[in-house]
């Protein structure tokens, strides 16, 4: 063979493999760029005992689109049943555990569910000391912060089983089963822990330990660990925001999660869905809003779904004009039924009050035919905490009064509420 060709055929290769490995290399990010990108994917884990009442709450990540999640052990750890929760506000029952590894602190669990964004994972042989990375988890129930630092050392530990990554990225509790990103947006580790008395002694596990897990074969989910309750890293969920809803087990509850996996319209045409304490319960409601397109007006649907099914006698529309000081800090808007109310006068000041703090509806007010049976309901949501109260009053020979509570949650779609719909006219 030609000399000439045999160099020329080589310089060719070297500079061919020069391209490729140069197009193979992960641009690098900023830190909003990874935020925005990691959006939706990490989740807020919450344990539940027997009894289904919250114990502890940590940080995990999904990385399938049918629902598998890498978090810490201890997360898991305690507790028989757990709920993961997004950022925008849904909620997913988890099914179980895939794998875990207690030495290493390291488990994956199944979220029961579909199509969900998911993370990439990258090389942890690769971290460098001194390397920029970013961490994203919920400390103290406060969902995806973002925080930054760099490596600041790889230690070994023979009796936790192998090596750790030291980062000066803040780390508080809640934190624990979070990911760290390096700045091409790859996880390269999990956030465990810090060392208290410390300045910015914090821990990671290294992904590439996770990995294995991922590739094991599943024989079948297990349950949690279920260990007796000790003294955690991770505090139990806050009650501000929209935590975990005991009704979880409930029919109402897992009927609505069936409705939700087959895309029913009315559902993702609603805002939210509400659920009642008690567990027995087999209704639950959805309430759906819409400004009209000159920011004027508001319209709200109310309706109830018993058993999968909706009921189409329990349908409530109300309508009317938003105040003008309305904004999208808040929209403010009394709205009185859409209902023809010629025979049915004691419906006649129904109305539905949209705040920013809180939702209200009223039913039965109004003037009443004689021998009739005055009811009253009235029905208040919390936005900030999505708890409900609702009171029902009989007023008959013997009046007597229902209580009753919930919790309302958002409906993972995208739709936007009527704050987040509003702008100025034109």
């Amino acid at each position: 063979m030609d000399r000439n060709f045999i160099i020329k055929f080589l310089s060719l290769a070297a500079l061919t493999a020069s391209v490729v490995a140069a197009q193979s290399v992960v641009p690098r990010r900023d830190i909003p760029a990874i935020a925005k990108a990691a959006n939706g994917a990490v989740v807020s884990i919450v344990m539940s005992d027997k009894d289904s009442k919250p114990i502890a709450q940590g940080s995990g990540f999904l990385v399938s689109k049918d629902g598998i999640i890498i978090t810490n052990y201890h997360v898991i750890a305690e507790g028989s049943s757990a709920l993961v929760k997004l950022p925008d506000g849904a909620f997913f029952v988890v099914d179980g555990v895939l794998a875990f590894d207690k030495a290493r602190d390291v488990a994956v669990i199944k979220a029961h569910g579909d199509n969900f964004h998911t993370l990439t994972l990258g090389n942890s042989d690769r971290v460098q000391v001194g390397q920029e990375v970013v961490a994203i988890g919920n400390p103290l129930s406060l969902e995806s912060t973002v925080s930054n630092g760099i490596v600041s050392g790889i230690r070994a530990d023979a009796d936790l089983g192998g090596k750790f990554l030291q980062v000066t990225t803040p780390i508080s509790p809640g934190s624990s089963g979070g990911p760290l990103f390096n700045m091409e947006g790859q996880v390269v580790g999990i956030t465990t822990m810090y060392l208290k008395g410390g300045e910015n002694l914090n821990f990671a596990i290294p992904i590439n330990d996770a990995k294995r897990l991922l590739l094991a074969k599943y024989s079948k989910l297990q349950n949690f660990p279920n260990e007796p309750e000790s003294a955690s890293t991770d505090a139990p969920p806050s009650t501000a925001g929209e935590g975990p809803i005991a009704q979880m087990n409930s029919t109402a509850y897992q009927s609505y999660q069936e409705l939700l996996q087959s895309e029913d319209p009315r559902l993702y045409s609603s805002l939210y869905a509400c659920f009642d304490d008690n567990q027995k319960s087999n209704k639950f409601m959805v309430i759906s809003a819409n400004l009209s397109l000159d920011k004027k007006d508001l319209v709200v649907i109310t309706s109830t779904f018993k058993n999968g099914v909706s009921d189409q006698s329990s349908l409530n529309f109300f309508e009317g004009p938003v105040e003008p000081f309305s904004s999208s800090a808040g929209v403010f808007a009394t709205l009185h039924t859409m209902q023809d109310n010629k025979d049915n006068p004691s419906h006649q000041t129904d109305v539905f009050e949209w705040e920013p703090d809180v939702l209200t509806m009223k039913f039965g007010f109004g003037k009443l035919l004689p021998g009739q049976v005055r009811v009253t309901d009235e029905f208040n949501i919390q936005r900030s905490t999505g708890r409900y109260t609702e009171q029902i009053a009989v007023f008959a020979s013997n009046g007597s009064t229902i209580d009753e509570t919930g919790k309302c949650v958002r409906i993972p779609n995208n739709m936007q509420t009527s704050e987040e719909e509003h702008s100025p006219p034109k």
